[in-house]
């Protein structure tokens, strides 16, 4: 037969019942803050990347010639200070049109890693991220007018 419950016993019950609930939440709650860091990581890691390649372009567009150019997107590159979080930052120059409205464009690539790799996620340790920024070419002067 059934006995019943005395007053202790269901207080003691109901408090190790929410001592259960409150520790699922908290590991919920620790994935999730550190989903949210990697998060946080991330979308700065593409900020870093898409100024840089901005930069880069800049840099190149104010060049008087395709090799100048060159040479100033390599010089953004080396000026790049790499972290535990950011690393292997590479611009490529993948576009110099030299004609009067002419364009130049770079593309860059950095690698990420995250402080805390989440696995429900399904993303790595390291991430690598692409970006590209075009800008207009100043350093050319126009052609005289006939």
């Amino acid at each position: 037969m059934p006995q019943s419950l005395s007053k202790i016993e269901l207080k003691r019950r109901k408090r190790g019942q929410g001592l259960i609930e409150v520790c699922v939440g908290i590991i919920f709650l620790v994935v999730m803050a550190l989903a949210i860091l990697d998060l946080g990581v991330f979308v700065m890691g593409g900020d870093i990347c898409g100024g840089v390649a901005k930069q880069a372009a800049r840099a190149a567009g104010n060049a008087t010639d395709q090799p100048t150019a060159a040479a100033a997107v390599t010089n953004v590159g080396t000026q790049f200070k790499a972290s535990s979080m950011y690393k292997n930052l590479s611009l490529a120059m993948t576009r110099y049109d030299n004609s009067t409205n002419g364009i130049v464009s770079v593309v860059c690539t950095v690698t990420i890693v995250l402080p805390v790799a989440v696995p429900l996620l399904g993303i790595g340790p390291e991430y690598q991220i692409k970006t590209q920024a075009s800008e207009p070419i100043v350093g050319i002067a126009p052609a005289n007018p006939t």
